[in-house]
């Protein structure tokens, strides 16, 4: 069915009540360290519809609800999502993601958000949660459900949350982005942040001028799902840029710009200040022509937006030393950013990592990573070789959390979801390890006795503005969900 609605006709597709929830979360801001007042009305409406939610001090909401009757045997389930979004905006909005609501539109087979992330990761699958609670007329065994916070800067609710809490046998994670699989497994994460010392000159050289130096429009997105994509990582390569320059002219840096949305998305901005001779001035713009026309060319199937300008800077700022400039650009040229080794047998990145945050302090430029693999000992190997890195230019780096590998084993659960959905849809759904993490990499890490999977409707480009959510794979999962719970009675 193609849908031409907007704005608030979000709460007249059907089913209602999971529509309504929904568009209810977009309307209250809640992006990753700013999820209070999401988790305050999850409780309220908890409590309104009868239960005992339990809210900790990190925002996570834990709430369990009664088997219906003659389902009490059945085994317990915990139903488990975040309650924080990723906040990324197009140049143009002037969305506050502290302040305004999320915009939401309905045209054709999607919804989308105005300019800015909709937050259907993972908005959609806390509505569910919900939607599953209100209804007492559902067939199922016992229900645990698990709201998480700030999952999308680390896993740091989870992190934090009582998994003794939890007695449920298996685990419906619902943080998957396509009806059609069935996720058993995904990379862990490490967060390593690094800095390199520097010091500015006494002076600036007469004979002198600044430029700012700026890519920026490109598509960005989730470092997990799309970092095997040929997608532009605008922090390095505007490095790249930099050391290419370096080879025919002198140059010192004087400022990083902040760049970056989050540890976990390709950075689509970045920008830079230089200081150079007056004389060279026009050779830097020639560079940069070629340089810009051999970037567009290499990633043209996907960038199409992309830009690079170049303009006189009117920093008061003095240069960085050179010693300090060329260190600073070699490193950020160097450092391990993208896939690094690929899983084969199930045809997705295994070990990534992202060059994610940028800024410059009064004496250091400060990046921020997020290496990831489904194999611990690959994060830990990563990661010190970006420290390593660090290291011999004078920099430090340090780690700045650890969450294990989620590695696909021999699950029953799986097996049980899958035949299943074989039985409404006539095909089955895909067992895959993919590439983003999710939570239960670290549950299941603590009760190895547990089976899980992670499911989820369609959904596309998240974590850029571009984020859309299938309206038809909503539907479908959610009925998949209210029909499987019942059909675990059987077991």
């Amino acid at each position: 069915m193609i849908y031409n609605h907007i704005a608030m006709d979000i709460e007249k597709l059907k089913p209602q009540k999971l529509w309504t929830y929904f568009n209810q979360i977009c309307k209250i801001p809640h992006i990753s360290n700013h999820t209070h007042a999401l988790t305050q009305y999850l409780k309220k409406e908890l409590e309104h519809l009868g239960y005992q939610p339990e809210v900790d001090k990190h925002n996570n909401i834990f709430v369990t609800k009664p088997a219906y009757v003659g389902f009490e045997k059945a085994p317990i389930i915990l139903l488990q999502a975040h309650s924080d979004m990723v906040a990324s905006k197009a140049p143009t909005s002037k969305h506050d993601f502290l302040k305004d609501p999320i915009q939401t539109i309905v045209k054709g087979e999607w919804v989308y958000a105005n300019q800015t992330t909709l937050g259907a990761d993972n908005g959609i699958a806390v509505a569910m949660i919900l939607a599953i609670f209100a209804d007492r007329s559902l067939k199922h065994g016992p229900l645990e459900a698990l709201i998480t916070s700030e999952e999308e800067i680390g896993m740091v609710g989870i992190q934090n949350f009582d998994i003794k809490k939890i007695h449920a046998k298996y685990l419906i994670n619902l943080d998957n982005e396509d009806d059609q699989e069935v996720s058993i497994g995904c990379p862990g994460n490490i967060d390593v942040f690094a800095e390199i010392p520097f010091k500015r000159e006494t002076k600036k050289n007469p004979n002198s001028v600044n430029l700012s130096i700026e890519i920026s429009n490109g598509i960005g997105g989730h470092s997990g799902q799309t970092i095997g994509q040929k997608r532009v990582n605008a922090i390095q390569q505007i490095f790249n840029i930099l050391l290419n320059i370096q080879s025919h002219i002198p140059l010192s840096l004087i400022n990083v710009c902040d760049a970056g949305i989050a540890k976990n998305n390709i950075p689509p901005h970045a920008a830079v200040e230089i200081n150079i001779k007056k004389e060279d001035t026009s050779k830097v713009k020639e560079i940069l022509e070629h340089e810009f026309h051999t970037l567009k060319l290499e990633y043209h199937e996907l960038e199409k937006d992309l830009n690079l300008r170049c303009f006189p800077s009117k920093t008061k700022l003095l240069p960085m030393r050179i010693k300090d400039s060329d260190a600073i650009i070699s490193t950020l040229t160097a450092v391990p950013n993208g896939v690094h080794t690929f899983n084969w047998k199930y045809n997705v990145p295994e070990t990534s990592s992202n060059l994610g945050l940028i800024k410059t302090t009064k004496n250091t430029v400060q990046v921020t990573f997020m290496v990831r693999s489904s194999y611990d000992h690959a994060q830990v190997r990563l990661a010190n070789r970006i420290k390593a890195l660090f290291k011999v230019v004078g920099g430090k780096a340090k780690e700045t959390g650890f969450i294990p590998g989620w590695l696909p084993k021999d699950n029953v659960f799986a097996d049980i979801y899958e035949k299943f959905y074989q039985t409404i849809f006539k095909k089955l759904p895909k067992q895959l390890l993919i590439s983003g993490g999710v939570e239960p990499a670290f549950i299941l890490s603590k009760r190895p006795e547990m089976f899980g999977i992670s499911i989820g409707p369609l959904m596309q480009e998240v974590h850029t503005p571009k984020e859309r959510l299938n309206i038809e794979s909503t539907q479908k999962i959610f009925k998949v969900l209210l029909k499987f719970l019942p059909y675990l009675n059987n077991y």
